[in-house]
């Protein structure tokens, strides 16, 4: 009887324990923006962030140009560095042109149901899928 209520006792904390998200930024992966300051990214628009731990580096795709960065990470507390961009023209460069303003206000990060959400304040600002 010992040895039943153990095993039920196991299951259960081993069971609660899959289902427990765990808070990482991870490194290495591609995040694509899905939505900018409550709008989504419209089909065709292809925005990246990748974040590099040992270079403490981000980077990637703005849509048109490439850009990358310092970054800071500390808990929940995420500080980007402007980020030095390429200058490629390309016939329309709003949502590059909103997303790269929107990086210079992010302060917060987290990670939830495979979503990262970068935040200024309480203020959601980007969410990668």
């Amino acid at each position: 009887m010992k040895q039943l209520l153990f095993s039920l006792c196991a299951l259960f904390v081993l069971s609660g324990l899959s289902g427990c998200n765990k808070d990482t930024i991870r490194y290495g992966k591609e995040w694509e923006l899905t939505e900018l300051n409550g709008e989504q990214v419209p089909a065709g628009t292809r925005i990246m962030v990748v974040f590099d731990d040992a270079n403490k580096r981000y980077g990637g795709s703005a849509s048109c140009n490439n850009y990358s960065g310092t970054f800071k990470l500390e808990g929940a507390s995420l500080k980007l560095a402007n980020p030095a961009v390429t200058k490629k023209a390309c016939p329309d460069m709003t949502w590059e042109t909103k997303y790269l303003a929107a990086l210079k206000t992010i302060d917060t990060w987290s990670v939830m149901d495979n979503k990262l959400k970068l935040s200024s304040g309480t203020t959601l600002v980007a969410t990668y899928k």
